[in-house]
């Protein structure tokens, strides 16, 4: 029931705030991130550092999964819809999301819907959300660089946390 909960409240969330009017704009980092989220759990199928945990009703993974993409599009629709123009403010932007993130995912976790394995903890959590929410606005401006950065970066998550790549 929580996922329900969680799924319907982003849900809502984005029909208010979100930037639907133009969401032709934010659709290839959507996607970007989408992409990301389903590479992780395909490269990451022997050795997962997080898992989401399905619950009543969405019994699979698959529709945990489907859960999740509509949660991280209402949430990028409000992310990058709403970023500010000015730099002090679009970098209190990112630390704002950064912990409306950090702190859904401890919610996740005391609910039971969410789980860390292999060593991940809600601090790896925090870091790697310090470097995705710059990373999704760095796609959305200059995606071949982020791309790019994005390869390195994966590169390393495997190495750091020895993910067996077949």
């Amino acid at each position: 029931m929580a996922e329900v909960i969680g799924v319907s409240s982003w849900l809502i969330a984005g029909w208010l705030w979100g930037d639907w009017r133009n969401w032709r704009k934010y659709h290839e980092t959507i996607l970007y991130m989408l992409l990301g989220d389903t590479l992780y759990y395909y490269i990451s199928i022997d050795k997962r550092l997080w898992s989401i945990m399905p619950q009543p009703p969405f019994q699979t993974e698959l529709m945990a999964l489907l859960g999740e993409f509509v949660v991280f599009t209402c949430a990028m629709l409000i992310y990058l819809g709403r970023f500010p123009n000015r730099v002090g403010r679009g970098w209190l932007w990112v630390l704002f999301w950064i912990g409306l993130f950090t702190a859904n995912e401890a919610l996740l976790l005391r609910t039971g819907t969410f789980a860390y394995k292999n060593e991940w903890s809600l601090v790896d959590s925090l870091f790697f959300c310090l470097m995705m929410f710059p990373m999704l606005r760095l796609h959305h401006k200059k995606p071949l660089l982020a791309y790019g950065i994005s390869v390195l970066l994966a590169a390393a998550y495997i190495y750091l946390y020895d993910i067996p790549v077949r």
